[in-house]
């Protein structure tokens, strides 16, 4: 198994007719710039005109502090040290949904999030289904400590990634009340953009940047100075624009009690809030259940990792993304196309794989499998796919005219020399309607993308609805599997944690929601 010169620049400026020789005019100006100086309040300070840069700076000042006096004043925001709000979440499944393209499939799930700006604790649970995937967690965060509660499997486990801002971050982003108290801790950032039009009222943009993620374009209403709406771009997914709706006032702070995302202009997120609490101890919502049991975290690899786990199969991948890379006599053969792919090539070159990608398997279409598509056309390799995919694959290729696509329809074989590798259709599932995998039967070796949830650490949760319907896939097509690998796990997981997994009950507690 192989693991694999300086310049002087006077700043001096000389008036222009001093060249041409005019005392009278020279020794007047001298006085004037000396009772100018003295009128000044800091010596040697230069009147200039105001810039372009500066005058954006100083008009986002200038709408910085009417929001900070709408939403209760510097004082308010200062002291606001805890939120904590209830939520219902409706979501839409957009380009992650069981089939490519709209109607996106909709789900629902409950949480409650809380902060604790002063003390850095922050607490998210979130309960509720979507996608095949069912699921009861809080994420716990205090201060350098992190933990993650799963109530299905009964475990507290170590978060060894543990951090407040990024952890926190995507409720800060949904919460105007604390972006604007970012942005009054974070106003040497802000620049202002423009102004727009929001559903027919006046607006100026200004930039946020947050100590930990995106940088935002926020949109205050120039009537009421409150937030309507934010922007960023998030790669792969695209566009996407936050909607703060239906304000009500609480403890004197403005909170809106609806909350849109769009993706692409696209519904994606809809948020209502059912309780909202200021400044009230959230040291319940952050409690670690006692009678759960505690497992050691592991992290996911940050760094390139290659491992050869059998003779001529690679799994190539960090940061949660993989894929898997099979050698035959002259070429490779490549399954997965989620983020860094050219990355996973070249991790294979240099281990001394310079056979040509011949041939890339797409496991299916949503998105963030389909990253690695421009990477496998700049290879010169064929993709696979299901006719079903065809028009998403194309869009998301540099040339969508010209890429070389091949549809596999319920099984595709690939065989040199000794080494077979098959590319099954194990869909429809409750997450897709078409699952490409591959199986090596020699090697008893099967390649899946999110159905088989693999954590690093190696501990096994109770099967959601997409793990049982791969196991029963696999029973069904009567594939003698020794070895589980996915697009999303740095472990090649025997056979054996599925049927733990499958083996496990579900324990769910519901103090908190």
């Amino acid at each position: 198994m192989r693991m694999l010169g300086a310049r002087n620049c006077s700043s001096e400026h000389v008036p222009a007719d001093s060249q041409r020789g005019a005392p009278m005019k020279r020794i007047h100006r001298t006085a004037l710039s000396l009772a100018a100086a003295a009128a000044m309040p800091m010596a040697g300070t230069v009147l200039a005109e105001e810039t372009l840069p500066l005058k954006s700076v100083n008009k986002a000042g200038e709408i910085i502090d009417a929001a900070i006096a709408a939403y209760g004043g510097e004082e308010t925001i200062e002291n606001l040290k805890t939120v904590a709000r209830q939520s219902t979440f409706t979501t839409w499944a957009t380009n992650q949904s069981r089939k490519p393209g709209p109607p996106w499939d909709e789900g629902a799930q409950s949480t409650l999030q809380a902060i604790d700006l002063e003390n850095g604790v922050y607490a998210s649970r979130q309960a509720g289904d979507a996608g095949g995937f069912e699921f009861d967690t809080t994420v716990v965060i205090d201060g350098e400590e992190g933990w993650n509660v799963d109530y299905r499997a009964g475990t507290v486990t170590d978060n060894p990634n543990a951090d407040f801002n990024t952890a926190s971050g995507p409720f800060v982003r949904v919460t105007a009340p604390l972006l604007v108290r970012q942005l009054m801790e974070r106003r040497q950032t802000s620049h202002w953009l423009g102004e727009a039009d929001v559903d027919g009222r006046p607006h100026d943009i200004i930039t946020l940047v947050m100590e930990v993620g995106p940088g935002l374009a926020l949109y205050f209403d120039r009537e009421t100075h409150l937030l309507s709406r934010s922007e960023r771009v998030l790669p792969p997914f695209g566009q996407v624009d936050y909607r703060f709706l239906d304000y009500t006032t609480i403890d004197g702070i403005p909170f809106a009690s609806t909350f849109k995302l769009l993706v692409n202009d696209q519904p994606n997120i809809t948020i209502d809030y059912s309780s909202t609490q200021v400044n009230q101890p959230i040291a319940q919502f952050a409690a670690l259940p006692d009678d759960f049991e505690r497992v050691e975290g592991a992290a996911q690899p940050t760094e390139m990792v290659l491992e050869e786990f059998e003779e001529g199969v690679f799994l190539a991948g960090a940061n949660g993304t993989y894929a898997m890379f099979v050698e035959m006599d002259d070429h490779v053969v490549a399954v997965g196309a989620t983020a860094g792919i050219a990355d996973r090539i070249e991790a294979l070159r240099e281990a001394g794989v310079d056979k040509p990608i011949r041939h890339a398997v797409l496991t299916h279409h949503h998105n963030d499998h389909l990253v690695g598509v421009k990477d496998y056309e700049a290879e010169g390799a064929t993709l696979y796919t299901v006719a079903e995919n065809e028009s998403v694959v194309r869009d998301n290729a540099e040339d969508g005219d010209t890429l070389d696509l091949v549809f596999v329809e319920d099984r595709l074989v690939f065989e040199s020399g000794d080494r077979r590798v098959e590319i099954i259709d194990l869909g429809p599932t409750p997450h897709v309607e078409h699952l490409l995998v591959a199986w090596l039967p020699e090697e008893g070796v099967m390649f899946e993308a999110d159905h088989f949830p693999n954590p690093p650490n190696g501990r096994m949760v109770p099967a959601n609805s997409n793990t049982r319907a791969l196991a029963a896939a696999i029973e069904r097509e009567q594939l003698d599997v020794r070895y589980i690998v996915g697009a999303h796990s740095p472990r090649v997981a025997p056979i054996a944690d599925l049927h733990t997994a499958l083996g496990l009950t579900s324990r769910v507690k519901t103090a908190g929601l």
